[in-house]
């Protein structure tokens, strides 16, 4: 091996080129933060890819609203629904990778790639910014069912196998693989009724096209008014918007239903780190605002962001999580 020499006239190109590339890179770090500050330089769209009235959607353009005033630029919500959420997420793999276009998703984030042969988009061409917000899951049946609690809905359900229907989302949706969860742990039989969006589904649930739906708690208002039934939390504990819900492993006849939705924002795996770090950082000083916690309250959501690091080791548990059950029940889309 030879000892390389104090650089003479003879060698010095050698030297300059890696003077010149210490430079550039220099450049590059001072280059790459000054676009992050002068970020965004134009209007930014952020993707929902669901049907605009949803949760998802209504979680966006509060956080639109307030990214508009920090930014002083207009921040777009673009629904692109379509193809169990896969059609919003593939727009903004294939979008600029500058910043100006990022995703508000949900649990079909991890949850698509083991229920679709295919994607029109490559996962990893989505990195995770900051996670905003959870969901746990209500248990709810339309007045007609003779059930007042999960132990008689289960001893009903098995009496009279079949009769059972469940409105979701759409095939794959959270409040679906809810369901599946629960009718498999409770050894029940419940026929699956996808729609496309909530709207569709919460209407036909209070109209009694169909009998069973796990919604968030959103769907407490029309409890309220007395126009379905809200039997239990799939969460761990009880939540503290409504303590005297319990949970559905207190029933004892369904244990380890736990599901929730979620919902986080991602963006392409290209884009420049300092903004990256710019986006999460304003995210993260936004869901601090108590206005916006107190909207995210009454939305039935609980505010829960998690800067991107954190993001990820949750969507990692996600991902283990429902594509275990995924597996095991066989849901498939396409």
């Amino acid at each position: 091996m030879k000892c390389e020499k104090t650089p003479n006239f003879q060698n010095e190109s050698t030297f300059i080129t890696r003077r010149d590339a210490l430079v550039m890179t220099t450049w590059a770090l001072v280059s790459s933060t000054a676009i992050a500050q002068d970020f965004p330089q134009k209007s930014v769209q952020l993707v929902v890819p669901y049907l605009p009235g949803g949760l998802t959607d209504n979680i966006a353009r509060i956080y639109a609203n307030s990214l508009k005033d920090k930014w002083s630029q207009a921040v777009v919500v673009d629904n692109k629904p379509g193809a169990g959420a896969t059609l919003g997420a593939a727009a903004v793999a294939r979008a600029n990778p500058d910043g100006h276009t990022f995703l508000l998703g949900s649990v079909g984030m991890v949850t698509n790639p083991f229920m679709f042969k295919t994607l029109p988009y490559k996962p990893l061409d989505l990195v995770p910014l900051a996670l905003a917000a959870t969901a746990p899951n209500v248990l709810y049946v339309h007045p007609s069912v003779p059930a007042k609690n999960v132990k008689e809905l289960v001893d009903y359900a098995k009496k009279n196998p079949g009769v059972l229907t469940c409105a979701s989302a759409g095939q794959g949706s959270s409040p679906h693989l809810a369901a599946a969860l629960f009718a498999a742990k409770a050894g029940i039989e419940v026929l699956h009724v996808p729609y496309k969006g909530t709207a569709q589904a919460i209407t036909d649930f209070i109209g009694g096209q169909v009998k069973v739906y796990f919604d968030t708690m959103q769907s407490m208002q029309y409890v309220k008014e007395g126009k379905i039934r809200a039997l239990a939390v799939t969460a761990e504990k009880r939540l503290a918007q409504a303590p005297d819900l319990p949970t559905v492993e207190e029933s004892g006849v369904a244990s380890g239903v736990f599901s929730s939705s979620w919902f986080g924002y991602f963006i392409h795996a290209r884009t420049p780190i300092a903004i990256q770090k710019r986006i999460e950082q304003n995210l993260m000083a936004i869901s601090q605002d108590k206005d916006i916690q107190q909207k995210m309250a009454s939305m039935g959501v609980i505010p829960s962001m998690l800067d991107a690091a954190g993001f990820d080791a949750f969507l990692k548990k996600e991902t283990e999580k429902w594509g275990e059950v995924i597996r095991n029940l066989n849901i498939q889309i396409g």
